[in-house]
């Protein structure tokens, strides 16, 4: 037997599951010796939406991806991923958070002794994915990347590495996908590539937050941003 949604239920769930990704609310943050990186910082961030936070070095990108991911704690003001207060969920709970989205660190997080198959097969056994040796080797053909399958991460180059935790999370499809630095030391046709798989993945649906230094990146990203600067 089938169960019909009211259709006023039915638009709440589609209005619920469009806002309710990532908000922040008077994010204040300062370092030991007392600087602000941010006084009520507060921006919203919606499914199949992206956003680029644009700062140099020591503007606190970084430290706004941790802040995210649960990695520091002793800020003031209010953050809610899925309609979890992260600052308030257990170390386990927040360990659980993370493995429901995607996100990308500024030096890789890969392991380097494995070949590329093992390498995204134990990432997304790791996020409780269900996958396929034969859905691995079909990105990795789609994408370019079969001749590499059998060949270890840390044989390949930086830009290499990159494209490949791009991948990774793609196949993840998580609701929410948070990015430090993604663009750093790749080349033109490497960024134009990271930011058309960035794209694909907010037309599927996901939220996609990135940091990034480098102004030319815009030229390939038409997304709102925050200056860190200002």
């Amino acid at each position: 037997m089938s169960t019909k949604i009211p259709c006023h239920r039915a638009f709440f769930l589609f209005y619920h599951y469009l806002m309710a990704i990532l908000n922040i609310d008077k994010l204040t943050y300062r370092l030991p010796n007392g600087l602000a990186l941010y006084k009520d910082f507060s921006f919203e961030l919606n499914s199949a939406s992206g956003l680029l936070i644009y700062g140099p070095n020591g503007s606190g990108k970084s430290s706004l991806v941790k802040i995210l991911l649960g990695l520091v704690r002793n800020y003031s003001g209010k953050v809610v991923i899925l309609d979890k207060d992260i600052k308030h969920l257990s170390r386990t709970r927040m360990t659980d958070m993370r493995s429901k989205i995607g996100f990308q660190m500024e030096e890789p997080v890969i392991f380097e002794d494995m070949n590329l198959m093992q390498n995204i097969g134990v990432y997304l056994r790791l996020s409780g994915q269900k996958y396929t040796k034969s859905e691995i080797i079909s990105t990795l053909y789609e994408n370019g990347f079969s001749g590499l399958r059998n060949k270890r991460l840390s044989a390949l180059s930086w830009g290499e590495m990159r494209m490949i935790e791009i991948l990774r999370m793609m196949m993840k499809s998580p609701r929410l996908i948070i990015c430090d630095q993604p663009f750093a030391a790749l080349d033109d046709d490497t960024i134009e590539w990271v930011a058309t798989k960035f794209k694909a993945m907010v037309t599927s649906g996901s939220a996609i937050l990135a940091t990034f230094s480098r102004p030319e990146v815009r030229d390939h990203l038409d997304w709102p941003e925050i200056d860190l600067t200002r």
